[in-house]
């Protein structure tokens, strides 16, 4: 595989300006998040129009046309300046089957972009069949200690929405989010994991592998390949999950606390996608939570009697924003 084939001149530029990627030591922090919109609005709006124009100028052209101050400008222009190194790991990832995708190029997933905006990350690496990231998606997530009931119902989700013709997108995480991934896998079904952990360590595993190259499942991350867990990492993987879905289920929630309490609340006020919630006599007090704040139900008895997960899920969501007064006082918001 020819790993450029994702990455446009365009996708190079912001691959060198907002990832840690290949950064040599004594080079200069990464774009941020805001710094990069920031600086697309500034390019946009100049004579050059498009980021692949920043290569081969000079910190000086830089801080003229694009009204920079001359610190920031040299800044990048040092984070540039280093193809040679780019153009050797980009080699070595794709030996390993890696690819890279910028949110200029046209393989980015197109509703990650039309979700999030100017939240989408800039940059993603991934493994698999790219194309298969705009397929219509089911995310499900929960706890990685989940009990028995919260284990069955999560499979048998999965394997409903492999019949339904969805893809399960979740965490690769231990648990529920392997649970599902594995049940669809297992009806012959597609799944997307948006790893929080190293996406190189994941490719070793065999049986992972053997899946990717099937066109069975489908790995990417926000961060650079060779990163461990991080809390970052994971807060913008939750955000990919949602956004790639057409709706979410949340097999199970600790309260007020957790990444999956987290992610839902986040998904909730942002109107990311339809987010239902297991419903039963089982459920933890999350789930009952999440249900007073506006998620649909999805009782455990609903799931078994359907036989179309996908239009019973058309059918039974709530496509109204949630109310943001709701929220007020939970450790979730972000305002």
């Amino acid at each position: 595989m020819e790993i450029r084939q994702h990455l446009s001149i365009d996708g190079q530029v912001a691959l060198a300006l907002c990832s840690a990627f290949a950064l040599r030591t004594g080079d200069p922090h990464p774009l941020r998040l805001y710094e990069w919109n920031q600086l697309a609005r500034q390019i946009h709006n100049s004579s050059w129009k498009r980021p692949g124009a920043l290569q081969g100028r000079s910190a000086i052209d830089l801080a003229l046309e694009l009204s920079l101050p001359v610190r920031h400008a040299e800044r990048i222009t040092r984070l540039l300046d280093r193809s040679a190194q780019l153009t050797c790991q980009l080699d070595r990832l794709s030996s390993q089957g890696i690819w890279v995708v910028s949110r200029m190029d046209e393989c980015y997933p197109a509703r990650l972009r039309r979700v999030l905006k100017q939240q989408a990350q800039v940059v993603l690496f991934g493994a698999g069949e790219i194309g298969l990231l705009n397929s219509p998606g089911l995310a499900v997530v929960g706890s990685r200690n989940i009990d028995e009931a919260g284990a069955g119902f999560a499979k048998e989700v999965g394997r409903k929405a492999a019949a339904a013709g969805l893809t399960v997108i979740s965490g690769g995480a231990r648990g529920t989010d392997r649970i599902a991934m594995d049940g669809a896998i297992q009806a012959g079904g597609i799944a997307i994991g948006a790893l929080a952990e190293t996406l190189e360590g994941t490719l070793r595993k065999h049986d992972v592998q053997q899946l990717v190259n099937e066109g069975q499942l489908v790995l990417l991350t926000p961060q650079i390949p060779a990163a461990g867990f991080s809390v970052g990492a994971a807060m913008t993987r939750n955000k990919m999950i949602y956004a790639l879905a057409e709706a979410a289920v949340v097999v199970s929630s600790e309260f007020n606390t957790g990444g999956t309490w987290a992610g839902a609340i986040e998904a909730l006020k942002g109107n990311w996608c339809p987010v239902f919630a297991r419903d039963g006599a089982s459920v933890p007090k999350g789930n009952c939570e999440l249900l007073k704040l506006g998620t649909a139900p999805l009782p455990e008895e609903a799931l078994k009697a359907t036989e179309d997960l996908g239009s019973w899920i058309r059918l039974h969501a709530r496509s109204k924003p949630a109310d943001p007064d709701l929220f007020y006082g939970l450790d979730g918001d972000r305002n």
